[in-house]
């Protein structure tokens, strides 16, 4: 399975809200035409909040699974999309980034999710250090027993998913990989951010300025069954 993270810029004419409503709204209908090929398709929604010592990547990030690479480069190419979302795109973003193709990995899977079940999400997408290979990050950040940006003893749910390395093999991604991190509920997320990692604790593994990290509101559009 592939996971696409793609990174949406609002327009610059229309409002925060506006951009929302519209990606909620009649996009994710149109989105809702491509199930044959995006088994699963959540849109995180930056929220109002910015994450404490990071900058947001975007205004919101698409995240859609696939069966594989193949059906990763079908996607843009089938009919529902080239009729339906692709010329919807300009209404309410800018022209998108080619975001990061990536494998999935769940390190803490917690109790089943729901579609409309209400959690708090950070959503952290992880740049190198120049002088790392892209391999040596990886190696080391799976090496940890918890989040890169958080001590994580409270969260009901975590994955973190590597850059699929046959997606580059002659190219490098525009991040080393994603980290998905959910709690119950606000004082759990708390508990966790006060006893987290500074910053300067990542800076020889992480290029700082490139990383980026928010907290999202999560909108399930096509989600069967639970996870």
């Amino acid at each position: 399975m592939i996971k696409v993270f793609g990174m949406l810029h609002k327009r610059s004419d229309i409002t925060q809200e506006q951009f929302h409503a519209h990606w909620a709204g009649p996009h994710a209908v149109e989105a809702l035409k491509l199930t044959a090929v995006m088994k699963r398709y959540v849109q995180n929604h930056k929220a109002a909040d910015p994450f404490p010592g990071f900058e947001a990547p975007c205004d919101g990030s698409p995240e859609c699974w696939m069966d594989d690479l193949e059906a990763a480069g079908q996607l843009n190419a089938i009919p529902e999309y080239l009729t339906g979302a692709y010329p919807d795109e300009p209404r309410f973003m800018r022209e998108r980034s080619a975001g990061v193709m990536v494998s999935e990995q769940v390190e803490v899977e917690g109790p089943s999710v729901g579609k409309d079940d209400k959690l708090v999400k950070v959503l952290a997408f992880y740049r190198r250090d120049p002088d790392l290979s892209h391999q040596a990050f990886v190696e080391h950040w799976m090496a940890h027993d918890h989040p890169l940006i958080t001590g994580g003893g409270n969260l009901c749910r975590w994955v973190r998913s590597p850059a699929a390395p046959e997606a580059y093999v002659d190219t490098d991604p525009m991040y080393d990989g994603a980290e998905e991190l959910w709690w119950a509920n606000t004082d759990d997320y708390a508990k966790d951010a006060d006893g987290g990692l500074a910053p300067s604790d990542l800076a020889h593994v992480l290029d700082m300025k490139a990383t980026k990290v928010m907290f999202v509101d999560e909108n399930r559009v096509h989600w069967p069954g639970t996870i």
